[in-house]
């Protein structure tokens, strides 16, 4: 029997060439006008974008409620002493918090607050993957994990403003003028949120001047491994962003995941983010 478990939610995307075993993942639902699908497994980015464009409305993400968390836990219960589960940022959804409530009924699980969406949260699976094989405590294993955060760079961008605005997150006036002076959103991961806000240049080559942005001149960053995260299919751009980064910053190792649910929906098909840890 294992003796801590780690367990994640959907939101994780986890890249089979980053964790290479088999994490047990709970799924937030995705739901359409033509039904609910699960996040990450039923559902791509791709069949998203399609979806918001075709009816030019954003799917309601449903977190899972306390007694699917509950009845999660115990079915993992089966074969681990433990578990250490691992939530998306506690001001994006309610996951945490059912997780939580869940977690006070049972004995040996253990929540953690990523702080996290998406590719950031990779980082924190891994120590957490490392710490749990290495026979550390839960607890231990969380302490961890929020140490970690302070270290996560997680940011997104897109084109420009036109998704946020047809769908009435970023207000007109806004958007045209960010249009007006060919600005592009720029999105950060901070403290468990979303905030928006900071944008950079955008031309038709939107992503160098992302890129330029976050790595350039930058000291502090570990170039052990960058996280890429973009809709599927992303083959057509993968190598024109990673021929962009490798003039600021030469990773070690370079993993490229879907994106989350909760961004693309607001930034659309040209969106992109990058994760990376600071020393």
């Amino acid at each position: 029997m294992i003796k801590t478990l780690i367990t994640a939610d959907s939101n994780c995307y986890l890249p089979p060439e980053m964790i290479f075993e088999e994490i047990p993942v709970i799924q937030a639902e995705i739901k359409t006008e033509h039904g609910s699908f699960r996040e990450s497994y039923e559902i791509s980015s791709e069949s998203l974008i399609e979806y918001v464009e075709r009816t030019g409305k954003i799917p309601q993400l449903i977190c899972p409620s306390v007694e699917d968390y509950r009845s999660f836990f115990l079915k993992h219960l089966n074969n681990a002493q433990s578990i250490c589960h691992l939530c998306c940022g506690t001001n994006v959804k309610d996951s945490f918090y059912n997780a939580k409530k869940a977690a006070e009924t049972l004995k040996n699980v253990c929540v953690a607050d990523s702080k996290q969406i998406g590719g950031g949260m990779l980082f924190q699976m891994a120590q957490a993957i490392k710490l749990a094989k290495e026979g550390f405590s839960p607890e231990f294993i969380i302490r961890s994990i929020d140490e970690l955060d302070r270290h996560i760079n997680s940011t997104y961008t897109a084109k420009d403003t036109s998704w946020g605005r047809r769908l009435g997150i970023i207000s007109r006036n806004l958007s045209t003028a960010m249009d007006f002076f060919c600005l592009a959103p720029l999105i950060t991961v901070k403290n468990g949120g979303i905030k928006f806000g900071a944008v950079i240049g955008s031309d038709r080559e939107y992503y160098r001047n992302y890129i330029a942005k976050i790595l350039k001149n930058k000291k502090n960053i570990d170039n052990s491994l960058l996280v890429i995260s973009c809709p599927r299919p992303y083959a057509k751009r993968i190598e024109r962003y990673k021929a962009e980064v490798a003039k600021y910053v030469s990773f070690n190792r370079i993993v490229v995941t879907d994106i989350s649910a909760k961004v693309v929906c607001r930034l659309g098909e040209e969106s992109m983010g990058l994760h990376f840890l600071t020393l």
